[in-house]
């Protein structure tokens, strides 16, 4: 639960007035209404600094959100980078677990770091701006052997450290800043989907012929926009209290994990999550094994990302009629479909029409998942809250790329997808149950959406 507005904490409300006002209001509702990403039950802070009748704070958001993940969608080469360097699956799987086992520790612990000092915004700002420059000398690094392993295989864990936490955070950051301005979450989030598929798509014109070593050298300056944002913004909170660093021993992190549906949430991301993070690591080789480029991977995860958006914009009115959980269980549905497709495609067009279901689970997920942790974490633990779920989805990264890459090895990149259909169908199963026996045995309500 946020706490309430410290302008009207201590102060009662003349009766006579209230009504006047919530007259007005009703009549003035007649005539206007809000905008569908505008939730209507919180309070407005720039209702008196709009840009095309839309408050202030929708416009600045989505604009960190855009900014964030052009940025993010340069970073998403890593595979086919070792790949074009002749690494095999097995190996991909190997440093991609070890960097996700980085993310395990480096997640909560810039989690509680942000909580501590009350700020989101300056953990980002550091850890992109450490990330972008260790980022663009991974090429230079592949090229530097030290005995017998290359420095690559040493500072790519150690910009994981700065890199992998950083959606965590700016997922604590736009949850919280929204709930705060009365912004719904999916009508923000939207505008990173369509500005990573615009960043995607549009390497994967220009990768074939300047080599995927460009995207690294572009990470940093495409962050170059959003830290000079973030780092001329003051932090939402303005009492003093709030911004005062917090000791670790008043935090009482028990609070987090004595929460039922919390502890049962990330058992369930470690099982949901292990197929979708390997899925996307590997389709880099059953692209090449269908006779596409894969170079061309920015296309599909452009396209998938397009489709992320209507699920986000349908977010809104369907957490007002449904639980959040209901959403989760849809989204996995879909991706249980999605990857036992994939047993049966000859062809780069059929997996991009497979996709279709990957963007339309993603938005879902992304949507569902992040205002569902939003709503489990106590009050002062929101990014500890975001980035402990960040850290189960490393743990399942660690172990999905590490046994995804010896299972294609053994039974064969079709029979890998075929796989992790049914894992994902097992887990949404254990999650149902979970949501029974806090309803019906434990007599626990389902968190709803702050």
């Amino acid at each position: 639960m946020h706490s309430p507005d410290p302008a009207h904490a201590d102060h009662s409300p003349d009766p006579a007035h209230a009504k006047t006002t919530a007259d007005q209001a009703a009549a003035s509702a007649k005539h206007h209404r809000h905008p569908g990403f505008i939730r209507r039950s919180a309070p407005f802070v720039y209702t008196r600094n709009k840009f095309a009748g839309v408050p202030k704070a929708y416009w600045t958001l989505s604009s960190i959100s855009f900014l964030f993940y052009y940025a993010v969608a340069t970073g998403s080469y890593l595979t086919v980078f070792l790949q074009k360097n002749g690494f095999s699956p097995s190996q991909v799987g190997i440093i991609n677990g070890v960097n996700f086992a980085v993310s395990i520790c480096a997640t909560p612990f810039w989690g509680v770091m942000a909580d501590k000092v009350r700020s989101n915004r300056k953990i980002i700002v550091y850890c992109m701006a450490v990330a972008s420059v260790l980022w663009a000398l991974v090429p230079a690094a592949s090229r530097i052997s030290l005995g017998p392993i290359f420095l690559m295989h040493l500072s790519i864990p150690l910009c994981s450290f700065f890199r992998l936490p950083a959606q965590s955070l700016m997922d604590a950051f736009n949850v919280q800043s929204c709930a705060r301005e009365g912004v719904a979450y999916g009508s923000v989030r939207l505008w990173g989907s369509i500005s990573f598929a615009l960043m995607s798509i549009s390497l994967s014109a220009v990768l074939p012929w300047t080599g995927v070593e460009l995207s690294f050298y572009m990470y940093g300056f495409a962050f170059l926009p959003l830290l000079f944002i973030l780092s001329r913004m003051k932090d939402p909170a303005d009492d003093d209290a709030t911004r005062k660093s917090v000791p670790f021993k008043d935090m009482q992190f028990r609070r987090l994990f004595q929460n039922y549906y919390f502890v049962t949430y990330m058992v369930f991301a470690i099982f949901m999550h292990m197929p979708i993070n390997t899925s996307m690591s590997f389709l880099p080789y059953l692209i090449d094994m269908v006779g596409g480029d894969s170079a061309q991977f920015g296309l599909i995860t452009g396209y998938k990302a397009l489709l992320e958006v209507p699920m986000l914009l349908a977010m809104a009115p369907l957490r007002r009629r449904f639980p959040l959980p209901v959403a989760v269980i849809l989204a996995g549905i879909l991706y249980t479909i999605e990857f036992s497709l994939y047993a049966y495609v000859d062809s780069l067009l059929q997996i991009l029409a497979i996709q279709t279901l990957h963007g339309l689970a993603g938005g879902l997920i992304i949507g569902a998942s992040t205002n569902y942790v939003f709503a489990m974490a106590p009050e002062g633990l929101n990014s500890t809250a975001h980035t402990v779920n960040g850290a189960m989805n490393s743990i399942a990264a660690i172990i999905g790329n590490m046994l995804g890459g010896v299972l294609i090895t053994v039974i064969g990149i079709r029979q890998f997808y075929s796989v992790s259909g049914s894992i994902v169908a097992c887990a949404i199963s254990y999650f149902f149950i979970t949501l029974l026996i806090g309803t019906k045995v434990l007599g626990k309500p389902i968190p709803r959406a702050k």
